[in-house]
């Protein structure tokens, strides 16, 4: 899966979930946490970073948004 794959995955969670996105990346990749070089984990744990970058940049973007 590329980078631009994952930032796109992101975006979608972010859209769909808002907030929650990060709890739901992080406990799809714990999901996976038993099998750390697993693939699932590797994707899941890089989905769960681009989305935390996106959310902070809408935090900092809306400083009034206190929700995240």
């Amino acid at each position: 899966m590329t980078r631009q794959d994952i930032a796109e995955l992101a975006a979608i969670l972010v859209s769909e979930h808002g907030c929650a996105a990060f709890e739901i990346a992080e406990g799809r990749r714990d999901q996976h946490r038993r099998e750390r070089n697993s693939a699932g984990y590797e994707l899941w744990d890089a989905i769960a970073g681009e989305v935390a970058r996106r959310l902070g940049e809408t935090v900092s973007a809306t400083a009034a948004n206190d929700d995240c």
